[in-house]
């Protein structure tokens, strides 16, 4: 790349990384929640490094105040749209922070080039999150939805109430679940971290 290019593209660079920093802290879109009151209300939840871990603080708990087999869909759904913003937000983010990386690197201040390591850091660790979803949370939503053993039967199914045992399976799994969504949740707080560090000067 030659450096016409890249006195170009410095002067840009920390308007990007502010801007992932920032995403990767109070998290990005808006997550709609209206599958915890499917037929009864909806609302919408947005802002805060909660995003992520509103699931495990409040999320979960609502859905296990819910006694009918309704709480097996209504946790599918609700992580099904997180995922369906939080994967490519992420996925978006540690490809940005890989070229951030690259670019940091051949910045013709040694200081400033130094920094590239942060940022490849935070790339790496974001990328781990996709393996770890498909380990560990993906399969635990699939035994989770094996719990609704009468889908797709006649009656909606918050009108079916879970048996005592499927109760305790299904709040055991959703603490399981739980622990796993607190690393992935964590994952790019960590990633956030450690950007932000490159940019302070201490």
């Amino acid at each position: 790349m030659t450096m016409a290019v890249l006195d170009t593209v410095f002067p840009v660079l920390p308007y990007v990384q502010w801007t992932i920093i920032i995403a990767l802290f109070i998290g990005t879109g808006k997550l709609s929640l209206d599958a915890l009151w499917q037929n009864h209300m909806s609302t919408d939840y947005c802002g805060g490094i909660g995003i992520a871990w509103s699931f495990n603080l409040w999320v979960i708990p609502i859905i296990k105040l819910n006694k009918s087999i309704s709480a097996v869909t209504s946790l599918l759904e609700t992580s099904r749209r997180g995922g369906m913003w939080l994967e490519p937000a992420n996925a978006a983010f540690a490809v940005l922070l890989g070229i951030n990386a690259i670019l940091v690197s051949q910045h013709p201040d040694a200081t400033e080039a130094e920094l590239w390591k942060q940022y490849a850091f935070s790339s790496a660790a974001l990328f781990q999150v996709a393996w770890w979803e498909r380990v560990f949370i993906f399969p635990l939503e699939d035994w989770i939805a094996a719990l609704d053993k009468e889908k797709g039967k006649a009656g909606g199914s918050e009108d079916r109430w879970m048996d005592a045992t499927t109760g305790m399976a299904l709040h055991r799994d959703m603490d399981k679940w739980c622990r796993y969504h607190s690393v992935r949740a964590t994952i790019p707080f960590i990633a956030g971290l450690v950007a932000l560090s490159a940019k302070m000067r201490w």
